[in-house]
Order: C-alpha cells, then structure tokens, then sequence
C-alpha cells in the first residue's frame, strides 16, 4: 500500500457527509496515511442523499461514504457497488417532550430514504404511533434536520452521533433506535464503481480507512474527540459523538457486507413500501 514518501500518484475526490461518522478520514487526513499510500483525498460535503445521489450520478466523487439504502434504490449510475461496511453510531428517533400524536410532523432527509424507515419503524413498534406519509418533511441530513427541531417546523427527527445526545440536551428525549426494530442492517457502506473496485488505488484507501479506525478504536474517546475537534467540531460535540461511536453500530462495525445484512436494509424498505423490489439481485451490489 505504501507509495514513495510524500508522492501522490492517485487524486480521489470522497463524497461524504460532514459530521463524526467521517471520523476515521479526518484522523487518516491530519496522520498523512493517504499521501504515505500515494493519494491525495478531497473530502466533499453534501447537506442531502439527494445531493449526493446526483454528484455520484455526475462523476463528481470517486468514492462515497453513503447509506446503503441508495444502492437499493437503483437511482444510482455507473455501476457501483458496495466495497466496505462501516458504522456511524445508533440511528436514534428523537421528539419534543410529550406523546406522538396524530398531527406531528417528522423530518427526513428524503422519505424514501433508510432513515426515513427507520424513524417509521421506531414509531410504530417502540412508540406505538405509525406514521403516514404525509407526516415526513424533506429538511435534508442529519445536521439540518438536528437544525429544524428548535424552529418548530417539526416535532421530531432520525438522528445519529452526535446530534442525538446534542437533541437529548436540548430537551428532546430518545424515543427508540434501530437496534430495537432493525439491528442487523448496515448503516454506512463504502462505494465505488464496479470497474475500480479493485484497483490499487480503491485497495489503498479501503486499507487506509481500516487503519485509521483501529487506531481510533485503540485510542478511545480521547482520540475521537480531538479527531474531530481539528476538523471544526465544537468541543462540546465531539464529546457527544464519542459514545456512540463506541457503542454498538459504531466504529467497531464489522467491514465486511455482507448478504444478510443488505438483506435487512431490503427488508425495512419492503416493510413500508410492500410493492417494492430491488432492481438487481443484492448479491450483485456487493463486491466478491
């Protein structure tokens, strides 16, 4: 894996989204690991999976860091295919203080969109309070919708490390996560089209990747939370991310993607939408 030192032989532009799920590639950036495996990494943020859809779709990233949920959706172009698994913490659904009731509105990033069935499933079997369609406003990701619970535009939100703890200090009480309806789905995967996956430069940066999450596993909190403090984080978020980060669906995910895993991504979709099907066997989404 290792290039020649200081030389860059291979440029990779990441589509990601901002937040202590990147974690592993703000340590992997500051301890100069890509550029010791010749590549230079531009991490691009999106606000939005629909965002993201369209810069794939546009051959603005090489890579992404996405839910796997996409892959499903068959909205995605060039061929891509899930090359590592990856956590980022518990998908918590948080609302204001009181009961769910009938005229509350959720946010989501898209409706049809993992979180969006994650949320749906925690109200219905955690809260016992099913959701319509109707009730799901599109605000965006994960730190837009964390954004719109104090405006009072919506009552409640899927959210995951930090903005969960942050939501809970702010007043707004865990309702339920997917380790309660859905425990074995993935909720981050690693993608790249098929053509590249493996190439020197993709096996480069999934080792990379690798590295740098074992090395944050090793150091515990204290080395989350200064990861992300030198990539903008405030302080105080960078203590919240860390819990769940070590939690259960955090950075100790196993990498591998596995079928019944994809599976059970395919089977919350199916739950909410019964008339859905993948578009292409979800063996063939993962790459052997």
């Amino acid at each position: 894996m290792q290039g020649s030192e200081g030389s860059v032989n291979r440029r990779l532009a990441v589509g990601i989204f901002p937040g202590a799920g990147a974690v592993h590639l703000y340590r992997a950036l500051d301890s100069g690991y890509f550029q010791e495996a010749g590549l230079e990494v531009n991490l691009v943020q999106v606000v939005s999976s629909d965002q993201q859809m369209a810069g794939w779709n546009d051959g603005d990233y090489d890579i992404m860091h996405t839910s796997p949920d996409h892959l499903l959706r068959g909205l995605l172009k060039r061929d891509p295919v899930a090359v590592q698994a990856e956590g980022m913490g518990e998908l918590a659904v948080h609302r204001r203080p009181g009961s769910p009731a009938a005229t509350d509105r959720w946010a989501v990033d898209n409706a049809q969109s993992a979180f969006a069935f994650v949320l749906r499933a925690v109200l219905a079997d955690v809260a016992g309070a099913p959701v319509t369609d109707g009730q799901l406003v599109p605000v965006g990701g994960t730190l837009q919708r964390f954004q719109a619970l104090p405006t009072g535009t919506v009552d409640g939100t899927t959210l995951h490390p930090p903005f969960d703890v942050l939501a809970a200090e702010k007043g707004y009480p865990r309702l339920g996560g997917h380790l309660q309806v859905a425990p074995d789905i993935l909720t981050g995967v690693v993608v790249a089209p098929r053509a590249d996956a493996a190439t020197r430069h993709i096996r480069a940066y999934l080792d990379v990747c690798r590295r740098s999450t074992t090395e944050l596993l090793t150091s515990g909190a204290s080395g989350i939370e200064a990861a992300l403090v030198r990539h903008g984080l405030p302080e105080s978020a960078a203590r919240a991310a860390a819990p769940g980060l070590l939690g259960p669906a955090g950075l100790s995910t196993s990498p591998d993607v596995t079928l019944r895993r994809l599976q059970a991504v395919a089977d919350l979709r199916r739950r909410f939408t019964p008339e859905w099907q993948p578009s292409c066997p979800l063996q063939s989404l993962m790459y052997w």
